[in-house]
């Protein structure tokens, strides 16, 4: 095998992330849900004979660029004797908490472990990944999860694969800068991950229209409790971020940072909300800002009915430099079956 071509790097959206406290080392540990979406980067690996590594097709690399990290270090524990042109196509934005650099990364392990014969376990890759960036195992990993620790205890959770409107301004928002920003002494306690699969499981059903079909009892019981849940935490929104009629579960403790540091995220709300006026499309629920920013997402109901293919899944009417998509979720990562167990 000389070369492997179009190979997906998908984006991913966090349904929610609660910072829980900061290690001694200086990383923040959190508690998220990662989901795949199909807004993609995608690369070409051609397999060098002579042990050389480089990206082609670019100009002006970062010194650290991570695909070439990522080649490397593979390399380096295998004893690998080839090398790889990297060819990478962007299309998800930069700095705007939809993981492109880390799925990019993870991508080139998954493609040179397959392109190199080299047989590594999906574990074994993953460990590799850890190295490269906390966002990086989760793509080798393959599946939607919850994830724990930096980002690295991972567990996996079925998800539905519902449309998401995803807005990202014209500037970025640098992760470490973010997280020196946040101030973990007014972080509100952490709201556990056993709520956010009862809140999917029996709130969600009819947003998404049967493909989650929780028992009607279940619903009965929980109707009011949820109620009162919305009634609190749209108290606890700033007024006009609202997007939906109910709010998501739980919260993203990054978003006030980030808002602080870069106002472009809360205009993204806003602008985000007439987007989706303008296309005809109703969210779901309140939006809220991925990751560690800048980009922002809303659910999108009425899936049965929308045409996304014929908005050409772009978003219209944004601002100049922003870039807007419609997504839909995936169930996995498009080249876990690469990996063997």
């Amino acid at each position: 095998m000389r070369a492997l071509f179009n190979l997906p790097a998908p984006a991913k959206i966090n349904w929610f992330l609660h910072v829980t406290g900061r290690r001694p080392d200086g990383y923040h540990t959190l508690q998220t849900v990662f989901q795949f979406i199909d807004w993609c980067d995608t690369l070409d690996l051609i397999r060098r004979d002579d042990g050389v590594i480089r990206r082609i097709g670019a100009e002006d690399l970062p010194e650290h660029d991570l695909c070439i990290r990522a080649a490397r270090l593979l390399q380096q524990t295998t004893q690998c004797p080839f090398g790889a042109d990297i060819h990478l196509r962007k299309s998800i934005p930069q700095q705007a908490g939809l993981g492109g650099g880390s799925s990019d990364a993870a991508t080139v392990l998954i493609g040179l472990n397959r392109l190199w014969q080299l047989g590594l376990s999906r574990q074994t890759l993953m460990q590799l990944a850890l190295h490269l960036g906390a966002d990086v195992p989760i793509f080798i990993f393959g599946r939607n999860a919850c994830a724990q620790g930096v980002g690295e205890e991972l567990q996996e959770i079925d998800l539905p694969t519902p449309w998401f409107a995803v807005v990202h301004p014209a500037r970025g928002l640098s992760t470490r800068a973010v997280f020196c920003a946040l101030d973990l002494t007014s972080q509100i306690p952490e709201a556990k991950i056993a709520g956010f699969a009862e809140w999917l499981k029996l709130n969600c059903a009819e947003s998404l229209q049967g493909s989650w079909q929780g028992e009607q009892q279940h619903k009965q019981q929980y109707k009011q409790k949820y109620k009162q849940q919305c009634k609190q935490r749209k108290s606890e929104q700033k007024s006009g971020s609202m997007l939906g009629k109910n709010p998501m579960w739980g919260r993203n403790d990054l978003q006030q940072s980030a808002m602080a540091l870069e106002p472009e995220v809360e205009r993204a709300m806003s602008v985000l909300r007439e987007v989706l006026t303008q296309n005809a499309l109703q969210p779901c629920f309140d939006g809220r800002m991925t990751g560690s920013g800048s980009a922002v997402f809303a659910w999108i109901c009425d899936v049965g009915k929308l045409n996304a293919r014929a908005y050409g899944e772009a978003l219209i009417a944004l601002p100049a430099g922003w870039q807007g998509r419609l997504c839909q979720g995936l169930a996995r990562h498009p080249l876990r079956h690469w990996i063997d167990a």
